[in-house]
Parts: C-alpha cells; structure tokens; sequence
C-alpha cells in the first residue's frame, strides 16, 4: 500500500520504478503486491528511486525492520517510569507522552491539562485510552480552540491512514476510524492525499476561549534515544516566534 501510494502520488507508473530500482517489473509488482517481502537490502533502493520522505521510510522499515522501527511505541494501560512523568510535569508548556501512529495519549502534563481539557488521558483502569485523533473529530471544543484545526486534523488523518495499518492492531484501527467517521469532514480528509507542505506545517493557532486572544504555538514531535527503552513519544507545543513560516526553512546559525 505505501509503495503503490508514493508511486502513484509522483504519477510514475510501475515500470518506472523498478527501471529506477534496477529489479524486473514482474518483481517489482510483486513487491508492490505484498506477494513477496521487500528485503532490507531493497529498501535503500526503494527509498532512493521514489525520494521517500523520512516518515515514510520510517513505515517501510517497521515492516522489514521492526525491531529498528520507531512506530508502535508506547502501550495500554501504559507503563510509564516516574523519572519521566518527572520530566514530562517539569516542562512549562503543554506536553504529552503518545503512543505512535494512532496518537493514542498515555500521559499529559499539567499545562496540556490547562489548555486542552479534552485531551487528558484516560485512568489506567479504562478499557481503552483516550485517542487524539478521536477527540479532534469528535469534540466541539477542538475545533473552537484550534484554528488552523483543518490542517492538525488532516494531518493527523493522514498519519493513521499511511502509517498504522500492519502496525496498529487492526481492532483498534478500525475503532478510530468508526468513531472518527460520525463527522462529515472525515471522508474528503480519509481520503485525500497531503503533500509535504502541509505535512510538515509546524504551526498550531490557538483561540484562548476566554478572551479571544490567538497564540502561535509549534508543535515537536519526539523520540526518545536516551534511556533506550523509553517506549513513548513526546508531542510538545512551544511559543512561536511573530511571522514564523508555516514551513519554516533551516536557519543557519551566526557561526554556520
């Protein structure tokens, strides 16, 4: 499915790609198919004839590589050691701990509490977590509170779409998309594409639902590499600075 989507979002046809992959079209199908693995030695050539976005390689390797893979992290009811809820509590803007590609939410601190009621996480002892993508589709007040929420919600649409299915457990896939569904903007969002732009839009807008102020915010998204086995991500959202890019390019630095 990832292959069949990157190839058909550039418009190239199958005997492009594996002419650029340097394999048999008929292998190539096959890959393309599911009928036979993509070997870890194919990958690299994959990723360099579609120009794969690093979020897609990322799908590729949990399905070649999964012990590599940075997707599926995180679990229900979630595990979580007390030096990182430390950590998480002692940062001053609103952060989360997700399990990743569903963004289910398996912890918040206090100012993600504050600005977003609707998205603290569930007791340990419920059947299931609270879920992102849910409340976004689902809640009033997201859509009040977020103005840009179009852009977050599409993206996160996106994500699930591409990135969970053969990583996700397929009950509680289809469980999102069941409750997501209820909302009429979920099928032109399912269903169409994002390109890279819109993908790596960092910007969230905030309305403050008291006085009608509107806060820039960026979001980051982070894994952890130290300690090794932290299983979660970290989603922050900071300050952003006045006239910021959507899309920001990189600055170089005073001495770069």
């Amino acid at each position: 499915m990832t292959m069949r989507y990157r190839r058909e979002v550039l418009g190239l046809t199958q005997e492009e790609v594996a002419r650029r992959m340097y394999i048999s079209v008929s292998l190539y199908r096959k890959l393309e198919n599911g009928e036979r693995a993509l070997a870890a030695e194919r990958l690299e050539d994959w990723f360099a004839a579609i120009d794969a976005p690093v979020w897609m390689l990322e799908k590729m390797v949990s399905l070649t590589m999964p012990r590599l893979s940075m997707l599926a992290r995180g679990a229900w009811p979630p595990m979580l050691r007390q030096e990182d809820l430390d950590h998480l509590n002692a940062l001053p803007y609103p952060a989360y701990f997700h399990r990743f590609p569903e963004y289910e939410v398996l912890a918040a601190n206090p100012a993600a509490n504050a600005a977003m009621p609707w998205l603290a996480p569930a007791p340990a002892g419920a059947e299931r977590p609270v879920n992102v993508i849910e409340q976004m589709m689902t809640v009033p007040e997201a859509r009040e509170v977020l103005v840009n929420w179009d852009t977050i919600v599409h993206r996160l649409l996106f994500s699930l779409r591409i990135l969970a299915p053969g990583v996700v457990a397929p009950e509680r896939l289809a469980q999102i998309i069941e409750t997501c569904s209820v909302n009429p903007e979920f099928e032109r969002m399912w269903n169409t594409p994002v390109d890279q732009d819109l993908y790596n839009d960092s910007a969230i807008l905030v309305r403050v639902p008291d006085s009608g102020e509107l806060i820039s915010m960026t979001m980051r998204v982070y894994n952890v590499y130290h300690p090794e086995n932290c299983s979660y991500q970290l989603f922050m959202l900071t300050p952003r600075s006045p006239g910021t890019p959507t899309v920001d390019p990189f600055v170089l630095s005073a001495g770069g």
